[in-house]
């Protein structure tokens, strides 16, 4: 029997992009067994660098604390899910370009892996909890032919690759707009056209360089609140620091200890191992009465509500993201929202943080030419949301249009004329419209007595949803039906 032919997968696995990148992957034979970082949780959480101080070290801090408090840790992470799951296409420019580009992006860098998700979930991290913001490295096929002038920014780009923030430094200068330390510690200048650096909510400062307020610098004093509210509820429960003082006369400090020893062994009996029954001192001398006083040495503010707390809370959150409230949580209280409702909050939400995203990748995937001229990014959600909108327009348009026809105030031309100017149809598709197209038919409409863009006290767009009767000796109304 003749050999089997191996079959050859369909890889997309980056080989000239990763020949071509200005990072410095590390050596797997030189690996270390594991990594062991130590930090004082504290200090991360609370001391923060005022922003605009020390960028780099600030957003280094941002890193160590977001992910200590669980509520902000979830917003990012549902972020990043978001955004890795939001489903595009590239459009124009043949099949081959909608291809070949559409393989740059799922075969993007992002470290260790490559791969769209993985890229988006590193790149939606820091975008959201840098300051300094997200950077993406465009690999361009460095060219074979010398006399080529596919070269420097008219090369083609090979593959793109998700840059550290924190090993990149803003310059301000528009031809080098970037240095990227890799982990030799070596320093690379980078072109305007080999980088793109995003920010979420540039400062108009000029010196800051396009340093931003990340969505984590915008709900930190929040999040530092919620998160001192947790631990101080977690020691409260599993803490052994003292909470409260207590002064006691008429018991001896003695014959409390021995008390409290006395119930620990008991409870120890029993098999308790967090629960202990309270302690019982009998047989007191009666005429030395017992009397006490409690000092609280921590607690929580007077007429605090930890729901109310945190409605607010998530409400920041919302508001820091650029989300609906009901990205993170359901709507507070017993009632979660109408249907109506829901929608007006969706499409608020999907045209604020969404829809910012995704115009912002798209724009530039367009202007720094990982897209080729004539082709586009499109984000299906965000298109197919947008369609049904134009769709709800053009339908309210039309039956304006048609009752200021029918009404005889335009004419059928005046109204296609205004329905071009108003954006509701181009003028290719009305080019082949005759001029005097509708007229004959609207002069039968004349005497009918419905003037005011009605049919049988109809709307148009309840006639819309009506077949005809078929029979011709009936009147207009009568002979349409449901």
């Amino acid at each position: 029997m003749g050999r089997i032919p191996s079959l050859t997968p369909d890889s997309q696995f980056p080989k000239l992009a990763l020949e071509q990148t200005v990072q410095e992957f590390p050596d797997p034979n030189n690996a270390p067994g594991s990594y062991v970082f130590t930090w004082n949780i504290a200090s991360a959480a609370d001391l923060v660098l005022p922003w605009g101080r020390n960028v780099a070290l600030r957003d280094r801090q941002l890193r160590d604390f977001w992910h200590t408090e669980p509520y902000l840790a979830g917003a990012m992470a549902n972020r990043s899910f978001r955004n890795a799951a939001l489903e595009w296409e590239i459009k124009g420019g043949g099949k081959k370009v909608e291809q070949a580009v559409t393989d740059i992006l799922n075969s993007a860098i992002a470290g260790d892996a490559f791969g769209w998700v993985p890229f988006m979930m590193k790149f939606s991290q820091d975008i959201d909890d840098q300051d300094n913001g997200s950077f993406v490295e465009l690999i361009r096929d460095p060219g074979i032919d010398a006399n080529s002038r596919f070269q420097g920014p008219l090369a083609p780009v090979l593959g793109i690759s998700h840059l550290d923030s924190n090993r990149c430094t803003r310059t301000g200068n528009p031809t080098y707009p970037v240095v990227y330390t890799d982990r030799k510690g070596e320093k690379h200048k980078l072109l305007w056209y080999q980088v793109i650096p995003f920010s979420n909510y540039p400062s108009a400062i000029e010196t800051m360089n396009g340093v931003g307020y990340c969505s984590v610098t915008r709900v930190l004093r929040m999040a530092q609140t919620a998160r001192a509210v947790i631990l101080y509820k977690d020691e409260k429960i599993s803490g052994r620091h003292y909470k409260q003082m207590h002064f006691v006369s008429g018991v001896s400090r003695q014959d409390i200890k021995d008390e409290m020893l006395r119930g620990q062994e008991e409870a120890n009996n029993a098999g308790m191992v967090t629960f202990i029954l309270p302690s019982i001192l009998a047989s007191l001398d009666p005429e030395k009465p017992v009397s006490t006083a409690t000092i609280d040495l921590a607690g929580l503010p007077d007429g605090f509500n930890f729901d109310e707390d945190m409605k607010w809370y998530i409400s920041c959150l919302a508001l820091g993201f650029g989300v609906d409230y009901q990205e993170f949580a359901p709507l507070p209280g017993g009632n979660i929202g109408s249907s109506a409702q829901s929608m007006i909050l969706h499409r608020k939400g999907s045209g604020k943080g969404p829809a910012v995203l995704m115009r912002t990748l798209s724009e530039s995937f367009k202007n720094y030419g990982v897209l080729p001229r004539g082709s586009e990014l499109r984000f299906n959600d965000k298109d197919e949301q947008e369609e049904l909108e134009r769709q709800e327009v053009r339908s309210g348009a039309l039956e304006e249009e048609a009752i200021a026809v029918r009404s005889f105030i335009l004419t059928p031309a005046a109204a296609r004329k205004d329905l071009k100017e108003r954006g509701i149809y181009s003028e290719e598709t009305l080019a082949e419209v005759p001029e005097d197209y509708g007229e004959k038919q609207l002069d039968k409409t004349q005497g009918t007595g419905n003037p005011v863009g009605q049919t049988g006290g109809n709307t148009l767009r309840e006639d819309a949803g009506r077949n005809t009767t078929g029979k011709p000796d009936q009147k207009a109304g009568d002979r349409l039906r449901k």
